[in-house]
């Protein structure tokens, strides 16, 4: 009969604190990313939503000769006139404040000048830069 020297096979403590901090870490930075990649996806979709509304208001301009004084004059319209957007597709911010939980449809539309307005500010929040953004479509701003 023999005997055979059995080893005690397995991690030792010092191994296992090694994994665990390098998967801690290797958390951290993803989430970090994540959560960056996610601004810019919010900040992508709040200029699209500034963008629609600047063409939107560009074509009112073009039929009624003179720029709307507020989003609803878009959302509002008929839904046969080509500068009409639907409602569910840009909410206007009115008199409040932006913060990184406002949704990317929400803008700030501001016409300029008083009377016919010859253009119009719209702001959005970008999400990546906590900051306010702004866009002038015609030349009154």
């Amino acid at each position: 009969m023999t005997t055979k020297n059995i080893k005690n096979q397995g991690f030792t403590l010092v191994e296992l604190l090694i994994v665990i901090v390098i998967i801690a870490i290797l958390t951290v930075v993803s989430l970090v990313a994540y959560n960056g990649l996610q601004n810019q996806a919010k900040t992508s979709a709040a200029k699209s939503t500034v963008d629609s509304v600047a063409k939107k208001a560009e074509l009112y301009n073009t039929e009624e000769g003179k720029y709307p004084a507020q989003v609803s004059d878009l959302t509002g319209a008929d839904t046969k006139k080509s500068y009409y957007i639907a409602p569910a597709n840009v909410a206007e911010l009115g008199t409040g404040t932006f913060g990184s939980s406002t949704p990317t449809t929400t803008v700030k539309y501001t016409k300029c000048g008083t009377g016919d307005p010859t253009g119009a500010k719209i702001e959005y929040y970008d999400y990546s830069k906590n900051t306010v953004e702004t866009r002038i479509v015609g030349t009154g701003c």
